[in-house]
């Protein structure tokens, strides 16, 4: 398969890389060169302007089975999407600045070879949804067609968890802890990890145990009465998604004039407020109490920090702040803060999972973002095929954690278990552990010189 993707910021970047561990024919274009350096050299990048005729004539834009276009810019994305009309190419289209989603049909009618746009503030809506459910809920996923669950929980007040030995918790004997978030910096343990008050700890099992776990040791109950949910400005798409929640009572506070005027229109079913934000005392003002979903989405990446803390501060539980320019990030988990949006890996997340029917890897990104979970079907000629884990020296951030059988049956693996062809693993790896995955996935990555000249000429001639 080969694949275009224009643009290499974080969307681009995100999706650059993790499609590397494919054996796709890859090109990444950017007009600034500089842009390149968060991408794997597994890639072929390209300096050049896609608007630019000559450019145009030489990539051969009728090549490509996929274009993921994921610049920052709606306009250049829309303009270079409409290159794509008259050939037979799948575009993959990323839009910010929607005053409403309606407008996506529209496109996809004017550009029918555009299989899905994806927009930050939508994914950003549909993942604070999830977050705004069980009290004990950090986040989860699915692999194998919904066999594998991964979800993670947080340790709090449990006297069947708190500075016990993993290997000494009888009911994780079908369940693996992959990861614990600690103070801000990711555990991988082993069965002598103690586990602490505080821990958000990540499970992978059969979906069917995960529920039998959740359901005995964390309480999970089906939330029927009115949730408190507090918005810190938003915007139209992400407030109009969260004010279409059934039983939630929501607040936004919005500073701007103009858009509290609108959103008090548009949002009948939320209490809109004008207010300023920079102000400590607006919690007590507001009344947002300790069980309130407070989500911190201003125009402002420090004034959402700023936000986040004092949330934590008055005791908030599920505190969510959207970081557009996740400059903070490490900051804000070592400070408790419950959960931080990158709406750009999220998007790049999506992206990736819709072609995943024809990857061999798909990837979710969890964990803050200090790890990944992917699903990866191993080739016929898979150099491990008949060996046990045990036998497979894997980096020790590297894990096994599930198995779907060429009969779509799933398997927890332990030490003794082989790998069998047609096998599509499930894999955890930290974000420091990226070379060996893909040593593992496939043993001749390591790279030629060729991958070196080939990045030359197109870098010299484009």
């Amino acid at each position: 398969m080969k694949i275009l993707i224009v643009g290499s910021g974080k969307v681009g970047s995100t999706i650059a890389n993790t499609l590397s561990l494919e054996k796709f024919d890859i090109d990444v274009v950017d007009r600034v060169e500089e842009n390149f350096g968060n991408i794997t050299n597994t890639v072929n990048k390209i300096k050049g302007d896609v608007l630019d005729e000559k450019f145009i004539l030489r990539i051969n834009l009728d090549s490509y089975d996929y274009a993921i276009i994921a610049t920052d810019s709606d306009k250049t994305n829309l303009i270079i999407a409409s290159l794509f009309k008259d050939l037979d190419v799948k575009v993959i289209l990323r839009l910010d600045d929607m005053e409403n989603i309606s407008e996506m049909g529209i496109i996809k009618n004017a550009l029918p070879n555009i299989v899905n746009i994806f927009n930050c503030s939508i994914e950003c809506a549909k993942l604070a949804k999830k977050l705004i459910g069980s009290s004990n809920y950090y986040e989860a996923d699915y692999f194998g067609r919904g066999k594998i669950e991964v979800t993670g929980h947080l340790i709090d007040m449990d006297e069947d968890f708190e500075n016990l030995k993993i290997k000494d918790i009888g009911s994780l004997s079908t369940i693996l802890v992959v990861g614990i978030l600690r103070g801000g910096e990711l555990i991988v343990p082993d069965g002598d990890t103690i586990l602490k008050r505080g821990d958000y700890i990540y499970l992978m099992g059969l979906s069917k145990d995960i529920r039998n776990f959740k359901y005995s040791h964390f309480e999970i109950k089906e939330k029927k009465e009115e949730r408190d949910i507090v918005i810190a400005s938003g915007d139209e798409i992400f407030n109009g998604i969260i004010s279409d929640l059934k039983n939630a009572n929501l607040k936004i506070i919005e500073p701007n004039r103009e858009k509290f005027k609108i959103y008090r229109k548009k949002f009948t079913r939320a209490f809109v407020v004008n207010k300023s934000l920079r102000n400590e005392e607006i919690f007590e003002d507001e009344g947002i109490s300790k069980e309130t979903v407070f989500i911190s989405m201003t125009d402002s990446d420090e004034l959402n920090v700023v936000l986040g803390l004092l949330a934590r501060n008055h005791g908030v539980k599920r505190n969510i702040v959207i970081q557009n320019e996740n400059n903070y990030k490490t900051v804000l988990e070592n400070l408790g803060i419950h959960r931080i949006i990158d709406p750009k890996v999220i998007v790049a997340n999506e992206i990736i999972k819709l072609i995943n029917s024809e990857m061999k890897v798909s990837v979710n990104y969890m964990f803050g973002g200090k790890a990944q979970v992917y699903e990866v079907k191993i080739p016929d000629d898979f150099i491990y095929i008949g060996k046990k884990l045990s036998e497979i020296n894997l980096h020790k951030e590297v894990v096994i954690g599930g198995i779907i059988r060429y009969d779509n049956s799933a398997v927890i693996p332990r030490g003794n278990t082989k790998i069998e062809k047609g096998d599509r693993l499930v894999i955890f790896a930290t974000e420091n552990s990226r070379r060996e995955l893909e040593e593992l996935i496939d043993p001749t990555i390591k790279k030629s010189i060729f991958d070196f000249f080939r990045r030359w000429y197109f870098e010299k001639n484009f």
